[in-house]
């Protein structure tokens, strides 16, 4: 063989040779950051590292529902990812897709694009824009213009928020590791990863429908006054700018 030929020849095997990472994924818990917190704390800069002391003290006097779980709002990424129910990853041409199944959330499907680069502008969203590429067997996403109306492990998150994943199979195709890094110079002070990982599900497992109420009930007997620092929603609801008045408060 020509070794030009030999040359394509190769391209083309190691393009067939990308890991096949569909299936329906469950969701084992957060290997190294939030299942033992002691262990990899969050870098926050103090601001957020106040708001964490007052979400503890809310949470120790019964506080233990945000707004946006009442109202039904997504979880955004990366929340839909760590969710107790599985995930739906779909890998086709020239993007990934990922489903998510749980309740509260209402959760709108995840596209990462593998032929395309990030956007200079960003309309920011629940999931935020992502692009990926292999790196051997790794798919290397990044993912940018987060809203700030959702959270990263806990941190608020907003326009400034930068996340990379390192996507891979291990234990012969049977579990995934998802490796997120969160950069964000408002919230951190240096860059914090954390290790998801996932069981694969039988091949003939069902998607099944979560679909969440509003508890508008819970949502008439809280006090958002008294979440409005630590609760984003909360503060979004008193603010008469966007006069947003959902359960007739």
């Amino acid at each position: 063989m020509r070794p030009a030929l030999l040359i394509l020849a190769l391209s083309a095997g190691a393009a067939a040779a990308e890991p096949d990472i569909t299936g329906t994924w469950d969701y084992q818990g957060r290997v190294e950051a939030v299942r033992d917190i002691n262990t990899n704390k969050p870098p926050a800069v103090p601001e957020v590292q106040a708001l964490f002391d007052k979400r503890a003290r809310l949470a120790a006097a019964g506080v233990t529902r945000r707004v946006a779980n009442m109202l039904c709002l997504p979880t955004g990424f990366p929340s839909m990812m760590q969710w107790k129910s599985p995930i739906v990853v779909l890998q086709t041409k020239g993007r990934v897709t990922i489903i998510s199944e749980h309740d509260p959330g209402n959760d709108e499907p995840r596209t990462i694009y593998l032929n395309k680069t990030m956007p200079a502008e960003l309309d920011p969203s629940w999931n935020g824009y992502s692009v990926a590429r292999w790196e051997g067997d790794t798919l290397v996403i990044q993912t940018a213009g987060l809203n700030d109306r959702g959270g990263v492990f806990g941190l608020p998150r907003g326009e400034s928020t930068k996340i990379t994943e390192r996507l891979f199979l291990q234990d012969g195709g049977k579990t995934l590791i998802d490796q997120v890094t969160v950069n964000d110079p408002k919230t951190l002070t240096k860059p914090w990863t954390v290790t998801l990982k996932y069981s694969r599900m039988p091949e003939d497992t069902e998607r099944f429908e979560a679909v969440c109420e509003p508890d508008l009930e819970a949502l008439r007997a809280t006090d958002l006054a008294a979440l409005k620092e630590t609760d984003v929603e909360a503060a979004r609801m008193l603010d008469p700018a966007l006069a947003y008045n959902p359960g007739g408060r």
